[in-house]
């Protein structure tokens, strides 16, 4: 394996107070900014250096494996060689490379023939798509001309980065690697995530059967590397985390000290921010991703403001107070917020709000969530919703068969306390938004046959093109029309499309 320099911290001073600029110049990882304390942080420096590998020769079942060797091609893929003599009078028809993730999840790539005799090459990720870090055991899988198969033994092999030194600590909760930011990163990473195991336990009702990977990137365009473009700075979009559930991976990147332009303006933004700043977020950014590992994990399916709120309802670090942002927004949009009911509300990552602020839905869901905790029953009521949801049961109906209350209910509950008035008409009737239809139109109970093309045309939850379609109607096919209306511009309809219900427009149901 890679030679790796080995770091360890003992101490009680505790000190940070510089102000970080972002990314740190150079290949190799900031100095350390302060004293560990006493529970023996460990980091080790790792990379920076070509470390390819040989493995021993095997014999399966007289298939010889010989000059098995590994080498990172990072960004660019791991490649894997390997001299396959067969036995006498056996033709090799096909090599496949098969590898394993932590999370016993496997993956295949097709080998090629190399310029050697008997050597077969395979290259994991060539097209990129996977950041450096992640351990695979990897084996061949033989198959020869008359349909027979032999395997070769596993062997690991880490996906090193030889361009550059990271930082890597671990605990029993995860393992990081880092570079860019300061040596303690790393502990502020191990806390949020040894603190958040209990939460993650009451909340999911178990703790991952693997143990996450998480690979921080410095602030600023170098995570798009793995992604296949590094010339790409995104940074100005904020975008700052997600995942790989099949290598049981978090991939993020430090925030920069001044905010990202998209949200340059949130009235929320700290004052002073600090390096510290940084790494508490960064730690909670792990933690949020790594609530998104549980998802799909145990199969938790739903809306999105539910799948983003529940992740940052794992969060261990409050940028700001969740419920007091809505109170606010709440007033500058004349006393409004968004419904979770029908589409749910809308306001991403990319999204800015009147506050100037981003994530409203994922604050939404979060401060939903903890209303609910503190309010029906605490983690048990949470746990069981998560079960319900679990077994592909609708959050609705979950929600109800545990706490005994409609959604609405629920939901209109939360908005008295966050003072916001109950979930507007027009959001429980579509058709109460809408005027009488426009002449001409077809009336309520009529049958209409959609014309030809397009082949398929969608059905969408509200009277709006900007609504969610969940359904598709085919050409050609009959609908009913269950309600008619206008939107001051052109006719809406409720129609029934072989029983799924839904709106379309008049356009859709008009040859053109």
């Amino acid at each position: 394996m890679m030679p790796v320099t080995r770091r360890s911290f003992l101490g009680v001073a505790l000190a940070v107070v510089l102000v970080f600029s972002g990314v740190v110049p150079g290949a190799r990882p900031a100095d350390p900014v302060r004293a560990q304390d006493d529970d023996g942080y460990t980091v080790t420096v790792v990379g920076g250096e070509d470390a390819p590998q040989t493995y021993a020769d095997q014999t399966v079942e007289g298939f010889a494996f010989t000059n098995f060797t590994y080498r990172s091609r990072y960004p660019g893929g791991m490649e894997f060689k390997v001299t396959i003599t067969p036995p006498d009078g056996v033709s090799v028809r096909q090599v496949v490379l098969f590898y394993t993730f932590s999370t016993g999840k496997r993956g295949r790539v097709n080998a090629e023939l190399g310029d050697n005799p008997g050597e077969w090459i395979a290259v994991p990720y060539d097209a990129r798509g996977l950041p450096p870090w992640h351990e695979v055991d990897a084996y061949w899988g033989v198959r020869t001309t008359d349909d027979q198969g032999v395997d070769s033994q596993p062997e690991h092999a880490i996906y090193y980065d030889a361009t550059r030194e990271w930082y890597r600590a671990e605990n029993e909760d995860v393992l990081v690697y880092w570079y860019g930011m300061p040596e303690e990163l790393g502990q502020y990473v191990l806390d949020a995530m040894a603190g958040n195991r209990q939460k993650y336990q009451d909340g999911f009702g178990m703790v991952l059967p693997y143990r996450p990977l998480s690979v921080i990137f410095p602030p600023g365009g170098d995570w798009n590397e793995y992604k296949g473009d590094e010339t790409v700075d995104d940074t100005e979009f904020g975008h700052t985390g997600t995942i790989i559930a099949q290598a049981g991976s978090t991939i993020q990147r430090v925030r920069t000290l001044e905010p990202a332009s998209i949200r340059a303006d949130c009235i929320w933004n700290p004052t002073d921010p600090t390096v510290e700043f940084q790494m508490n977020q960064a730690a909670s950014t792990t933690t949020h991703e790594v609530a998104h590992l549980y998802q799909q994990e145990i199969g938790v399916a739903g809306p999105g403001w539910w799948l983003e709120g529940q992740a940052t309802f794992f969060e261990t670090f409050e940028e700001y107070p969740v419920h007091d942002r809505l109170r606010t927004l709440a007033k500058m949009r004349d006393g409004d917020l968004p419904s979770f009911q029908g589409d749910g509300p809308g306001g991403g990552p990319f999204t800015v709000a009147e506050d100037g602020c981003t994530h409203l839905m994922y604050d939404m869901g979060a401060s939903f969530m903890r209303w609910l905790v503190a309010e029906h029953g605490g983690m048990d009521t949470y746990l069981g919703i998560v079960n319900e949801m679990a077994r592909a049961i609708p959050l609705e109906q979950a929600l109800e068969t545990v706490t005994g209350m409609t959604f609405l209910e629920l939901e209109n509950e939360w908005r008295a306390f966050l003072g916001v008035g109950e979930v507007p008409l027009d959001v429980l009737d579509p058709a109460a938004a809408l005027d009488d239809p426009i002449e001409p139109f077809f009336a309520e109970g009529e049958s209409v046959t959609l014309p030809a093309a397009p082949f398929q045309s969608p059905i969408y939850n509200y009277p709006t093109t900007t609504s969610i379609a969940d359904a598709m109607c085919f050409g050609n096919m009959p609908v009913t029309i269950l309600n008619a209306g206008s939107d001051g511009v052109m006719n809406w309809y409720e129609v029934d499309c072989m029983g799924m219900i839904g709106w379309m427009n008049q356009g859709q149901l008009v040859a053109q």
